[in-house]
């Protein structure tokens, strides 16, 4: 019974290895075509998430236009540290103390905000990869 299970299979080898190996191109197609849709997702994934971090934390690049003169940034930079230097001389001066209600209200405001954030961009990226 095995002499003649092993007399057909050696009589059928090429044919047998042409199945086998037309089988494992197909898998490898299969895999590639996969791997190339996961990638296209990321990758617009990444370019959506990038233009709405872009959006949320450089909320200036908007009003600034984008063809500007490099003698033009160059009196914006001047203005930002002088308005840099104008914020840290307000801040040194002694501020009246806040009472501590106000203090935790403030406190309470700004976890709240920044539970908000969180939650926007947990609900954004699982919209993204879902």
């Amino acid at each position: 019974m095995l002499e003649q299970i092993l007399t057909q299979a050696m009589s059928h080898i090429q044919l047998i290895t042409g199945i086998l190996l037309l089988t494992a191109v197909a898998l490898e197609l299969i895999h590639i075509r996969q791997t190339s849709r996961i990638n296209k997702k990321l990758s617009y994934a990444g370019r959506w998430l990038q233009r709405y971090l872009n959006a949320v934390f450089n909320e200036e690049a908007h009003n600034e236009p984008e063809d500007e003169d490099t003698d033009t940034k160059i009196h914006v930079k001047e203005q930002d540290q002088s308005r840099a230097e104008q914020v840290q001389f307000t801040v040194s001066q002694p501020q009246p103390l806040k009472s501590r209600q106000e203090e935790n209200m403030r406190l309470s405001l700004a976890h709240k905000k920044q539970k908000k954030d969180e939650e926007l961009l947990e609900s954004v990226l699982q919209e993204i990869f879902d």
